[in-house]
């Protein structure tokens, strides 16, 4: 009796802190949950670059975790205490509203941020649902089961509290706790330490980048080096030194991360190899082909498609025979790259020729239609994400279109958000057949096809299992299922390898095989788990940017590294019987990940491969030969490295000129 009686004393008496400790461990719960699902942070999962596997990584993020909710809501505590001590209000009541509103407010603002409600953002009808399932409402709702879950148990949470709450309010002996005056000294002790320490914890965790991947998705650690980096933001520039990347000249209002150096002005802006000095533009040789019509063409852009899917089996089976023999009698170019490793971007890229907009350069659609082809576009995606379709000229007069928005009640997930609308490979070859009966063969045709097989998570309800029996669960992606993963990816390549066969088929049964030229590559590859990571536009290398290219014609030469920027030309050389050449052993490729403004790693990839890399977060340079990094400084002290560094961060800086300019026109 007396151990409770002390206990009681002991809870009353640091009650402030202990509130504060209780919503903190609520709300971790509760975030570390929703990060383990969405990011798989404890395993490693699709586009997680950091994890945190040991237990002593493990216990080390969940420390800090833990250390800024104590820090924000300690903090947001210390005020809603001194207003309730200021208006005399005492008891049980003050803590248990305190509670609900940290729990509440920070649980609906989590349920928003992670999109749990994106599967209920439409009108969903029962034959919707069903499709979802492959016909069946069972397997449809199975397949949604961890959204539907989490989504219902944020409702309950938040139902729960709303009960408890207003149950608490009418017990009126809420009230009959004594008031009582005791200054909460080790409360404010506390408080004023962790307002200290928390700012040192920080800038450490801002230099960090593997502390700094997890906890930058914690609410706490945002808000709180937001904070911090708004008061250290000196010159007023928005940038500080607290969030990253930060600004190394505090006090000049001019150079901060991601700032444009304006050439010619005398100022380094960005802070990398003086002013900038904007490199001439080549020649254009695509403006040299004479505008006419040749062969028809069709242009099939693969999803998340790696550049090893010609030679991959799975049980003694090639994935993809259909592409093999189109590439066995044509030519498959080995050293093809994506520029970005992002869908978008790379669409983009293939078809207007360029990383930048550039009023002055044709592209390949304004060249198909001032040559008289009829365009037909048939794709699984959604091709206004990203307002690709009006930038590319997909809808221009004229043009037949056809995406997954337009067909919205056959996508194969539920979701409609234009990042998620998917049709099946089926269903786009459904649309091609019925378009090729339409169309008169007797006017060259331009046909771009795009077939989405191979997106995360690499099957949907109706995929079929061409190659392997069982389709790995989204929920068990992971780097412990790693083969299951790899053969549920070669599943999705292996009904694209279908689609492309149907394709092939139909132009056979209408004899019209030999008198089309056929295109196929990948908008960008796809790491499984290659280099510890799992998806696409993370890092430059070969598994997420290196991209099959193929084209059912023999008479092209490739011995230097091709760019997407480079397909159209390729494509229409071939289309009209012109020399198709692309020997020179100094070609350079440009690879980007992140955006031209901010970008996280610049790349140049050259003949067979050869890499220079620089990372933005380190400022280091990779060199793909010597596999090993060097500080920036260093590099550009050596004679034999310096030119390639140079050139390198000269390409970017002239590219994010002239995308400057092209805004402003």
């Amino acid at each position: 009796m007396e151990f409770l009686l002390k206990l009681k004393e002991f809870v009353w008496r640091f009650r402030r802190l202990l509130i504060v400790f209780i919503a903190a461990i609520i709300v971790q719960v509760f975030e570390l949950t929703l990060l383990y699902y969405k990011y798989d942070i404890f395993t490693g999962g699709f586009l997680q670059p950091y994890s945190y596997r040991t237990l002593s990584e493990r216990l080390i993020f969940i420390f800090l975790s833990l250390w800024f909710d104590l820090a924000l809501y300690g903090f947001v505590a210390g005020i809603w205490f001194f207003v309730a001590d200021k208006l005399n209000k005492y008891g049980l009541i003050i803590y248990y509203n305190f509670t609900v509103m940290v729990v509440l407010s920070v649980g609906i603002w989590l349920a928003l941020k992670f999109k749990v409600l994106s599967y209920f953002s439409d009108t969903i009808n029962l034959q919707i649902i069903k499709n979802l399932g492959g016909g069946s409402f069972k397997e449809a709702l199975l397949y949604a089961s961890n959204e539907i879950g989490l989504f219902i148990a944020i409702l309950c949470i938040i139902a729960l509290f709303l009960i408890c709450f207003i149950k608490l309010l009418d017990n009126k002996f809420i009230y009959q706790f004594p008031k009582n005056n005791i200054k909460h000294i080790s409360y404010i002790r506390l408080l004023s330490l962790t307002i200290v320490l928390t700012p040192i914890l920080a800038l450490y965790i801002s230099n960090n980048d593997y502390l700094r991947y997890g906890l930058e998705k914690k609410t706490s650690y945002r808000l709180i080096t937001s904070g911090l980096d708004k008061l250290s933001d000196i010159d007023s520039d928005g940038f500080g030194i607290f969030s990253y990347p930060k600004d190394n000249a505090v006090f000049n209002a001019d150079i901060y991360p991601g700032a444009l150096d304006i050439p010619g002005n005398g100022i380094d802006e960005d802070g990398f190899l003086g002013d900038a000095v904007v490199t001439p533009i080549e020649k254009d040789r695509f403006s040299e082909i004479p505008i006419r019509s040749g062969k028809h063409i069709i242009l099939i852009v693969l999803e998340s498609a790696r550049s090893d899917l010609l030679d991959q089996k799975i049980n003694d089976h090639y994935v993809a025979p259909v592409m093999r023999d189109i590439a066995n009698s044509g030519t498959s170019i080995k050293n093809a790259y994506s520029h970005t490793g992002y869908t978008t971007t790379s669409i983009t890229a293939i078809f207007n020729r360029e990383l930048v907009k550039n009023i002055d350069k044709p592209t390949l659609i304004k060249f198909l239609q001032s040559a008289g082809y009829q365009l037909s576009i048939i794709s699984g995606q959604d091709e206004s994400f990203g307002d690709v379709a009006s930038a590319v000229g997909m809808k221009n007069e004229g043009v037949y279109y056809f995406d997954a928005r337009t067909a919205i009640n056959d996508r194969v997930f539920p979701s409609t958000e234009q990042g998620s609308l998917r049709l099946s490979e089926e269903r786009v070859v459904e649309q091609f057949q019925a378009r090729v009966n339409q169309l008169d063969f007797t006017k060259p045709q331009f046909i771009y096809l795009n077939f989405q097989a191979a997106h995360f998570p690499y099957s949907h309800p109706k995929m079929k299992k061409r190659i392997i029996d069982n389709l790995i669960p989204r929920s068990k992606i992971n780097l412990e299922n790693k083969q299951w993963v790899s053969d549920t990816y070669w599943n999705a390549i292996a009904n694209a390898d279908w689609a492309v066969g149907k394709v092939i088929e139909s132009l056979k049964d209408r004899k019209l095989l030999n008198q089309v030229t056929i295109v196929i590559l990948g908008d960008h590859g796809e790491s499984l788990f290659d280099d510890g990571f799992l998806g696409h536009g993370h890092a430059i290398n070969d598994s997420q940017t290196k991209i099959p290219l193929i084209i059912n014609d023999p008479n092209i030469i490739a011995g230097e590294p091709i760019g997407q920027v480079d397909v159209a030309e390729i494509a229409l050389r071939s289309a009209l019987g012109l020399p198709n050449h692309w020997v020179n052993k100094d070609k350079i490729v440009f690879q980007l990940v992140g955006s031209l403004s901010q970008p996280t790693l610049i790349a140049h990839v050259k003949q067979d491969g050869v890499r220079t890399l620089f990372d933005f977060r380190s400022e280091q340079v990779f060199f793909s030969e010597l596999k090993s990094w060097k500080p920036y400084e260093e590099a550009l002290l050596d004679p034999v490295y310096k030119d390639r560094v140079v050139n390198l961060i000269r390409e970017w800086e002239t590219l994010r000129w002239r995308q400057y300019i092209a805004q402003k026109q």
